[in-house]
Protein backbone atom coordinates (compact mmCIF):
# COMPACT_ATOMS: atom_id res chain seq x y z
CA UNK A 1 0.00 0.00 0.00
CA UNK A 2 2.91 2.73 1.27
CA UNK A 3 4.62 2.05 -2.13
CA UNK A 4 1.41 2.48 -4.10
CA UNK A 5 0.85 5.56 -2.40
CA UNK A 6 4.39 6.69 -2.62
CA UNK A 7 4.08 5.47 -6.88
CA UNK A 8 0.82 8.08 -6.85
CA UNK A 9 2.45 10.90 -5.45
CA UNK A 10 5.58 10.62 -7.39
CA UNK A 11 3.82 10.49 -10.48
CA UNK A 12 1.43 13.69 -9.36
CA UNK A 13 4.65 15.65 -8.76
CA UNK A 14 5.73 14.59 -12.30
CA UNK A 15 2.81 15.43 -13.75
CA UNK A 16 2.54 18.86 -11.98
CA UNK A 17 6.15 19.86 -13.21
CA UNK A 18 5.73 18.80 -16.56
CA UNK A 19 2.31 21.03 -17.35
CA UNK A 20 3.89 23.08 -15.16
CA UNK A 21 6.73 23.55 -17.27
CA UNK A 22 4.76 23.05 -20.56
CA UNK A 23 2.80 25.72 -19.55
CA UNK A 24 5.41 28.57 -18.82
CA UNK A 25 6.97 27.41 -22.82
CA UNK A 26 3.58 28.31 -24.09
CA UNK A 27 3.83 31.17 -26.81
CA UNK A 28 2.19 34.40 -24.67
CA UNK A 29 -0.02 35.52 -27.88
CA UNK A 30 -2.09 37.26 -26.26
CA UNK A 31 -0.49 39.04 -23.96
CA UNK A 32 2.02 40.43 -26.59
CA UNK A 33 -0.70 41.06 -29.14
CA UNK A 34 -1.64 43.76 -26.41
CA UNK A 35 2.03 44.71 -24.92
CA UNK A 36 3.03 45.65 -28.41
CA UNK A 37 0.27 47.63 -29.00
CA UNK A 38 -0.82 45.46 -32.00
CA UNK A 39 -4.47 45.53 -30.67
CA UNK A 40 -4.82 49.46 -30.67
CA UNK A 41 -4.91 48.93 -34.80
CA UNK A 42 -6.14 45.83 -34.86
CA UNK A 43 -9.18 43.50 -33.94
CA UNK A 44 -8.40 39.66 -33.31
CA UNK A 45 -11.76 38.01 -32.02
CA UNK A 46 -14.28 40.47 -30.94
CA UNK A 47 -12.07 43.36 -29.71
CA UNK A 48 -9.62 45.80 -30.73
CA UNK A 49 -9.10 49.04 -32.63
CA UNK A 50 -10.48 49.49 -36.20
CA UNK A 51 -7.21 51.32 -37.53
CA UNK A 52 -5.82 48.62 -39.81
CA UNK A 53 -7.83 45.42 -41.00
CA UNK A 54 -9.53 42.86 -38.79
CA UNK A 55 -6.85 39.90 -38.55
CA UNK A 56 -9.43 36.89 -37.37
CA UNK A 57 -9.34 35.40 -40.22
CA UNK A 58 -5.57 36.28 -41.75
CA UNK A 59 -4.15 32.96 -40.99
CA UNK A 60 -6.59 31.67 -43.31
CA UNK A 61 -5.44 33.15 -46.17
CA UNK A 62 -1.88 34.39 -45.51
CA UNK A 63 1.37 32.32 -44.76
CA UNK A 64 3.45 32.44 -41.17
CA UNK A 65 6.30 33.95 -43.19
CA UNK A 66 3.74 36.71 -44.59
CA UNK A 67 2.96 37.60 -41.16
CA UNK A 68 6.22 38.05 -40.30
CA UNK A 69 7.18 40.12 -43.02
CA UNK A 70 4.19 42.01 -42.78
CA UNK A 71 5.24 42.93 -39.04
CA UNK A 72 8.97 43.28 -39.65
CA UNK A 73 8.57 45.40 -43.32
CA UNK A 74 5.60 45.94 -44.42
CA UNK A 75 6.19 48.13 -47.20
CA UNK A 76 7.36 44.81 -48.65
CA UNK A 77 3.75 44.25 -49.07
CA UNK A 78 2.16 47.80 -49.28
CA UNK A 79 3.17 51.03 -50.25
CA UNK A 80 3.31 53.74 -47.07
CA UNK A 81 0.51 56.32 -47.89
CA UNK A 82 -1.52 54.27 -50.24
CA UNK A 83 -4.95 53.21 -49.81
CA UNK A 84 -5.59 49.73 -49.82
CA UNK A 85 -9.12 47.63 -49.88
CA UNK A 86 -8.64 44.31 -47.68
CA UNK A 87 -11.72 42.50 -47.25
CA UNK A 88 -14.26 45.11 -48.55
CA UNK A 89 -12.85 47.91 -46.76
CA UNK A 90 -10.57 50.85 -47.37
CA UNK A 91 -7.39 51.27 -45.22
CA UNK A 92 -4.96 53.87 -45.46
CA UNK A 93 -1.44 52.02 -45.49
CA UNK A 94 0.23 53.42 -42.21
CA UNK A 95 1.59 50.84 -40.79
CA UNK A 96 5.53 51.25 -39.55
CA UNK A 97 7.82 48.40 -39.80
CA UNK A 98 8.78 47.05 -36.73
CA UNK A 99 12.25 45.37 -37.59
CA UNK A 100 14.79 47.63 -35.28
CA UNK A 101 12.07 47.94 -32.17
CA UNK A 102 10.89 44.65 -31.96
CA UNK A 103 12.92 41.05 -30.89
CA UNK A 104 12.81 38.92 -33.61
CA UNK A 105 11.58 36.15 -30.67
CA UNK A 106 8.42 37.97 -30.15
CA UNK A 107 8.26 39.08 -33.74
CA UNK A 108 7.82 34.92 -33.80
CA UNK A 109 5.20 34.38 -31.46
CA UNK A 110 3.12 37.34 -32.54
CA UNK A 111 3.28 35.57 -36.22
CA UNK A 112 2.72 32.52 -35.12
CA UNK A 113 -0.44 33.55 -32.90
CA UNK A 114 -2.18 35.36 -35.30
CA UNK A 115 -1.53 32.75 -38.08
CA UNK A 116 -3.17 30.13 -35.61
CA UNK A 117 -6.00 32.11 -33.96
CA UNK A 118 -9.13 30.53 -34.05
CA UNK A 119 -11.79 33.27 -34.71
CA UNK A 120 -14.42 31.83 -31.66
CA UNK A 121 -11.81 32.28 -29.18
CA UNK A 122 -12.45 34.17 -25.66
CA UNK A 123 -12.50 38.12 -26.38
CA UNK A 124 -9.56 39.85 -25.59
CA UNK A 125 -9.51 41.91 -22.60
CA UNK A 126 -9.07 45.30 -24.41
CA UNK A 127 -8.19 48.30 -22.66
CA UNK A 128 -7.92 51.59 -24.84
CA UNK A 129 -4.84 53.07 -24.88
CA UNK A 130 -4.26 57.08 -23.28
CA UNK A 131 -4.48 59.42 -26.13
CA UNK A 132 -0.50 60.59 -25.08
CA UNK A 133 0.27 57.18 -25.86
CA UNK A 134 -1.84 57.21 -29.41
CA UNK A 135 -0.36 60.65 -30.58
CA UNK A 136 3.66 59.56 -29.39
CA UNK A 137 2.89 56.99 -31.78
CA UNK A 138 1.38 58.46 -34.48
CA UNK A 139 3.98 61.25 -34.23
CA UNK A 140 6.26 58.79 -34.75
CA UNK A 141 8.51 59.00 -31.37
CA UNK A 142 8.39 55.74 -30.65
CA UNK A 143 11.01 55.54 -33.58
CA UNK A 144 13.60 57.08 -31.26
CA UNK A 145 12.44 56.50 -27.67
CA UNK A 146 11.16 53.38 -26.02
CA UNK A 147 8.36 53.11 -23.58
CA UNK A 148 7.78 49.91 -21.30
CA UNK A 149 10.32 48.00 -24.02
CA UNK A 150 8.44 49.34 -27.31
CA UNK A 151 10.21 51.48 -29.18
CA UNK A 152 13.36 52.33 -30.60
CA UNK A 153 16.81 53.17 -28.72
CA UNK A 154 18.24 55.94 -30.60
CA UNK A 155 16.79 58.27 -27.73
CA UNK A 156 16.49 57.86 -23.92
CA UNK A 157 13.78 55.51 -22.60
CA UNK A 158 11.07 57.55 -21.42
CA UNK A 159 9.23 54.74 -19.41
CA UNK A 160 9.57 56.74 -15.80
CA UNK A 161 10.58 60.69 -17.19
CA UNK A 162 7.96 62.08 -15.02
CA UNK A 163 10.03 60.65 -11.87
CA UNK A 164 12.77 63.35 -13.20
CA UNK A 165 11.54 65.94 -15.53
CA UNK A 166 8.05 68.38 -15.12
CA UNK A 167 5.62 69.23 -18.04
CA UNK A 168 7.02 72.39 -18.78
CA UNK A 169 10.48 70.54 -18.89
CA UNK A 170 8.96 68.11 -21.46
CA UNK A 171 7.02 70.34 -23.71
CA UNK A 172 10.16 72.22 -23.70
CA UNK A 173 11.81 69.43 -24.72
CA UNK A 174 9.74 68.39 -27.44
CA UNK A 175 9.60 71.44 -29.29
CA UNK A 176 12.59 73.36 -28.10
CA UNK A 177 15.29 70.69 -27.39
CA UNK A 178 18.33 73.13 -27.76
CA UNK A 179 17.23 74.72 -24.70
CA UNK A 180 18.24 71.50 -22.57
CA UNK A 181 20.95 69.77 -24.83
CA UNK A 182 23.46 71.25 -27.53
CA UNK A 183 22.49 69.46 -30.92
CA UNK A 184 25.03 67.12 -32.74
CA UNK A 185 27.00 66.77 -28.82
CA UNK A 186 26.71 63.46 -26.92
CA UNK A 187 24.86 63.48 -23.95
CA UNK A 188 25.12 61.01 -20.79
CA UNK A 189 21.32 60.12 -19.67
CA UNK A 190 20.71 57.54 -16.80
CA UNK A 191 24.37 56.29 -17.61
CA UNK A 192 23.87 55.95 -21.54
CA UNK A 193 25.39 58.15 -24.12
CA UNK A 194 23.26 59.48 -26.55
CA UNK A 195 24.20 61.83 -29.85
CA UNK A 196 22.08 64.86 -29.43
CA UNK A 197 19.59 64.64 -32.92
CA UNK A 198 16.60 65.07 -31.69
CA UNK A 199 14.59 67.75 -34.40
CA UNK A 200 12.16 70.93 -32.75
CA UNK A 201 9.12 70.27 -33.28
CA UNK A 202 7.74 73.78 -33.51
CA UNK A 203 4.65 73.11 -35.71
CA UNK A 204 2.74 70.76 -33.30
CA UNK A 205 -0.39 71.77 -32.09
CA UNK A 206 -0.70 72.94 -29.03
CA UNK A 207 -3.28 70.88 -27.36
CA UNK A 208 -1.52 67.97 -29.18
CA UNK A 209 1.70 69.39 -27.38
CA UNK A 210 -0.10 69.52 -23.93
CA UNK A 211 -1.44 66.16 -24.28
CA UNK A 212 1.75 64.10 -25.00
CA UNK A 213 3.54 65.96 -22.60
CA UNK A 214 0.95 64.75 -19.99
CA UNK A 215 1.22 61.62 -20.66
CA UNK A 216 4.73 61.39 -20.47
CA UNK A 217 4.81 63.26 -17.37
CA UNK A 218 2.52 60.71 -16.10
CA UNK A 219 4.81 57.89 -16.57
CA UNK A 220 6.50 57.35 -12.81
Amino acid sequence: MKRYIFFVMAFCMAAIFFISNFAFALPSGPKLFKEYYCIDCHTLGHQGGTVGPDLSYVGKTKSFSWIKAQILNPDSHFILGEKKEINGKIYLTRMPGFAKTIPSSVVNKLAGYIKSFPYKRANLAYKKPPKGLLLFRADNCVACHRINGVGGTVGPNLSHIGKTKSLSWIETQIVAPSVHFTYGIPATINGHTYLVIMPELKNIPASQLNTIARYLESLK
